[in-house]
């Protein structure tokens, strides 16, 4: 789906690569009509920015006629005194006009005018494939009295499944994994049960890690060509891996800045979208959030004052910050930062709205509520692949004991689900990047916020620290960082890659909670908390939301690949997946389809 830019873009845009499906042709801006309509006919695009003028309506027809779908112009009115061409009124149908004024919130004239064209493009392309379905604007379907089998038992889904439970549908819930609660070995279970005993909620919790020249990551344009001992993400052998990974990485690389800046605004949309559904859901079931560790309020400190001052604008804007603090505030406000604030390891610090809790204590409460409504939980049960009829419908899930069938299905199956996917549109588009936990004790002056930290240019730059209790009840604080890429292999603890990252982590833990982390050598117990978790990632940095038709006359929907936010983004998932399910439109449905953003094989370098 091309896009045709008339007019000069500003050359941090240009310089930074345009990508394959922009064509860039200024110098239409300064020649005669027949310029465009020939670039029209040569290129086919299905966006048009223009500065300011308007084509006539015969360039516009004929444009619109060989597209043969509805197009998008774009008119930026960049230039003081540009023509003004024809009215709005005058133009033929099948065209959707935006117009963009200059500077609109903090976005340039020409990023918004490049988002306006790829959103348009992206919300024509979903209602292309989602009118076949039954999905529309005006969709007036219900669940209640639906069977809906999910597949994976994680945080997205346990959220979607409490979802569904209201919307009066009747549920089966597969996980490959044994149940949680029989208390298993860690290695057995995925990436909610598995690791670190905490999860945190804030406006950029789900960040786009993908965002080329981003203030504060950045380094992003080379993480994944360099091992975790030379500072990038790369936890495997370069040489070994295989094609979808290398594609999966080269499509990492190749997403163009602007695209990407485009992208952190849609991830931080739907996160900010989840924080009133987390506090509806604390209200209208109270008993979920008691005795899971929740805590209110989160303190975010930086090693170096120019990330924090670039936090700052960054949380001021979404309307999440609660205040700045000098190193002196910090130490007054929160005396458990003393230490490291001392020992110059802490630049600035910033109070943002939202909270943390224990994942795995709030997991158990979240399958208790289930099991009362209803729902039916098999744990141990694999599902291989679906089963399709002869018109391609989805008719069933294989499993090892025979064929699952309902009338809607919903797939979130973490890093593993490669051969689940298959057939699908979301197959290949989520690969493992793991994350590391371990844990120390609380003391005294404890900590009363849990912590988001970022230290520039470190292994495992970014880190969790989160307030819980060990297992017999102390206070203890949870450290979550790093990040190794694995692809679609399995979590091997003893290779050298990881074990540098558990290093880091450790270091982290000596140089911000210094007595606590000698508490813990002391004792013998850091080891022993050592932990990992494998987390589906995608190369553009969205999430993955695709619906398919089933036999039954229903839908399934593969709702996956959250990268960091899953549990944060969790209940605005939860809304488009049940929004789907009922045939209603849903803006996460163009946003997050499993293509966006994604060049074809054929455009690749």
């Amino acid at each position: 789906m091309k896009i045709l830019v008339t007019y000069p873009l500003s050359p941090e845009i240009v310089e930074s690569g345009l990508g394959h499906d922009v064509i860039y042709r200024p110098e239409i801006i300064n020649g005669p009509e027949e310029t465009l309509r020939q670039a029209l006919v040569e290129h086919r695009p299905l966006a048009l920015l223009v500065n300011g003028n308007c084509p006539g309506p015969q360039t516009l027809a004929g444009w619109r006629e060989r597209a043969g779908r509805p197009v998008e112009l774009v008119r930026c009115q960049k230039t003081q005194g540009s023509k003004t061409g024809i009215a709005v009124s005058d133009i033929p149908p099948g065209i959707r006009t935006h117009r963009v004024p200059g500077q609109i919130r903090h976005l340039p004239s020409d990023l918004r005018a490049l988002a306006l064209a790829e959103r348009g493009l992206a919300a024509e392309s979903a209602a292309r494939r989602l009118t076949p379905l039954g999905i529309s604007a005006d969709g007036s379907g219900s669940l209640r009295g639906s069977t809906v089998t999910l597949v994976g038992a994680g945080i997205v889904n346990l959220m979607t499944a409490v979802e569904l439970v209201e919307r009066g549908a009747e549920l089966e819930i597969l996980d490959a994994r044994p149940d949680p609660r029989t208390a298993p070995s860690w290695q057995r279970l995925g990436a909610t049960h598995g690791g670190g005993n905490a999860r945190m909620f804030c406006f950029t919790e789900a960040d786009n890690y993908n965002e080329k020249g981003h203030l504060v990551y950045a380094k992003m344009h080379q993480v994944f060509r360099q091992t975790v001992s030379r500072g990038g993400w790369l936890a495997v052998d370069a040489e070994r891996l295989q094609g979808p990974e290398q594609a999966w990485i080269d499509r990492f690389h190749a997403l163009p800045r602007w695209r990407a800046e485009i992208f952190t605004e849609d991830i931080h949309r739907f996160t900010i979208a989840s924080y009133p559904l987390w506090q509806r859901l604390q209200r209208d079931a109270p008993q979920l959030f008691e005795d899971v560790g929740y805590a209110p309020g989160i303190l975010r400190l930086y090693a170096e004052r120019e990330k924090a001052e670039a936090a700052e604008v960054l949380h001021g804007r979404l309307g999440s910050l609660i205040r700045s603090l000098d190193r002196d505030e910090l130490v007054r406000l929160h005396p458990a930062c003393r230490d490291a604030v001392e020992d110059g390891q802490i630049a600035r610090g910033l109070e943002v709205r939202g909270f943390t809790l224990n994942i795995h204590d709030f997991v158990v409460r979240l399958l208790a509520h289930l099991e009362a409504r209803g729902a039916r939980l098999l744990w141990n049960r694999p599902v291989r692949r679906l089963e399709r009829s002869a018109d391609g419908l989805i008719s069933g899930l294989r499993t090892d004991d025979g064929v699952v069938r309902s009338e809607h299905y919903v797939l979130s199956p973490g890093v593993y689900g490669g051969s689940l996917l298959e057939g699908t549109r979301s197959a290949d588009k989520i690969q493992g990047i793991l994350g590391l936990w371990l844990a120390f004790p609380n003391l005294e002056p404890r900590l009363r916020h849990s912590i988001k930290l970022h230290r520039e240019g470190h292994v495992g730059e970014d880190s969790n620290v989160t307030l819980g209790r060990d297992e017999a009840g102390r206070p203890s604080l949870f450290l979550g960082s790093g990040y190794g890429y694995l692809g679609s292999r399995d979590l091997d603890m003893a290779s050298p890659e990881i074990q540098r990252l558990f290093e880091a982590l450790e270091e982290t833990a000596r140089r911000y909670f210094p007595a606590a982390y000698a508490r813990a050598l002391e004792d013998g117990t850091l080891a022993g908390t050592h932990r990992a978790c494998v987390r589906p990632f995608t190369c553009t940095g969205l999430g993955v939301l695709e619906a398919l038709g089933t036999e039954a006359g229903g839908r399934l929907v593969v709702a996956a690949g959250h990268n960091t936010g899953g549990f944060a983004q969790a209940p605005a998932v939860a809304e488009a997946v049940g929004a789907t399910l009922e045939g209603k439109s849903h803006p996460m449905q163009a946003l997050y389809d499993p293509e966006r953003g994604i060049l074809p094989d054929s455009l690749m370098d």
